[in-house]
């Protein structure tokens, strides 16, 4: 059996993923929001005596995936513990770049300073850097890259207990494009780690009606922010059990990878208990190519609304207007996500939608 739960994470993704055996849990941490969200994840784990993961996934350099992450690891109070962290740094990504300057271009990239290998987070001192250097990072993979090669067998790991992990993103492609842009896009990161939290706030219509077909036949525009190709994007499974943990990967990424590995298993569509929808269901990741191969009725979007007004309308209609039976399950109750309980809509598409308590708890969802 696995345990899905979604952490509040502001704007941001924080997952544990725990598998259920012979009275043990098997427990990996997904991302852990913005640092602003920091105190709902330190909350969960307040009460355990050094809380251990058997995972700690931080799947790219983005404030609302690595913010929570920077904190805890920092937190020598909760004293966390891990087997394993899986990041992609720069010194990951480093091998990608012949293909597209040559070794000497590699050579000037470095010597100009626009990349290094420290350069892993805020003030290339922080935890995640210093951490992950001292201790265990990618064992798994030799401490090299996570990533899902061109050619060849997804990469797949199974980890003590029975739960595998295949990775569906990033590709050598994605990795080069970050790799390219890194020092920009982590000082960019550190910048708004720097900036004090806004409450912000959604302007949204909720009285406006929903075209639904409408939207779902809206053009596709898809994400090609090279942070996000970077995501480190898993398919979790143990036994007949399965879930999509999409990251903020791009969709044709997702498509690819996901066709490959229906290639390899003989099959036509992939059947998943979950799926946590990529960037927050962001309408330019959330395509048909990729949702078309995927079996899947739990939906889960983890966002509170108010940094891009995250999910789509687009994103969602596109998910309800062929299927039915659809659960889409929120972490929290934001205007984007509310306007998704109207019982006419509900009854008219055939699905229903779920939600944390008022407390501020943790969505969790059961699956098998």
């Amino acid at each position: 059996m696995l345990k899905l739960e979604m952490l509040p994470a502001g704007c941001g993704d924080c997952l544990i993923l725990e598998h259920l055996h012979d009275g043990r849990s098997q427990r990996i941490l997904i991302d852990g929001g913005t640092p602003a969200s920091y105190p709902a994840l330190r909350a969960r784990f307040s009460r355990e005596i050094r809380p251990h993961f058997d995972l700690i996934v931080v799947t790219h350099v983005d404030v609302d995936h690595m913010g929570g992450i920077l904190e805890l690891l920092r937190d020598t109070t909760l004293g966390v513990t891990y087997d394993d962290l899986w990041f992609n740094g720069f010194l990951h990504m480093k091998p990608f770049l012949a293909d597209a300057l040559g070794s000497a271009g590699v050579a000037t990239f470095a010597r100009e300073g626009r990349a290094n290998d420290d350069l892993l987070g805020p003030a290339q001192g922080a935890a995640l850097a210093v951490l992950a250097k001292a201790g265990r990072w990618n064992e798994a993979f030799h401490r090299g890259p996570i990533v899902a090669l061109d050619v060849g067998v997804l990469p797949r790991i199974e980890l003590q207990g029975g739960l595998a992990l295949t990775v569906l993103s990033p590709t050598p492609a994605t990795l080069q494009k970050m790799a390219l842009v890194w020092a920009r896009e982590v000082r960019s990161a550190e910048e708004e780690l720097a900036q004090p939290v806004s409450p912000g706030g959604e302007q949204l219509d909720l009285l406006g009606g929903l075209d639904v077909k409408a939207l779902a036949s809206e053009p596709e525009h898809r994400d090609d922010a090279p942070a996000n190709g970077s995501s480190i994007a898993l398919l979790a499974e143990v036994g007949p059990h399965a879930c999509l943990l999409a990251a903020d990967a791009w969709p044709n990424v997702l498509a690819t990878t996901i066709q490959r590995l229906l290639r390899e298993r003989g099959l036509r569509r992939l059947p998943v208990g979950a799926v946590k929808l990529p960037h927050h269901g962001s309408k330019r990741n959330v395509t048909r190519d990729w949702l078309n191969l995927v079996e899947c009725s739990n939906f889960l979007i983890s966002t509170d609304g108010k940094r891009f007004r995250h999910p789509d309308a687009q994103a969602i209609a596109r998910i309800i207007y062929e299927r039915r039976d659809v659960r889409l399950h929120f972490n929290s109750a934001s205007l984007s996500a509310l306007r998704w309980q109207s019982e006419s809509l509900q009854v008219r598409y055939g699905f229903t939608t779920v939600f944390p308590g008022s407390g501020g708890e943790s969505l969790v969802l059961m699956i098998g």
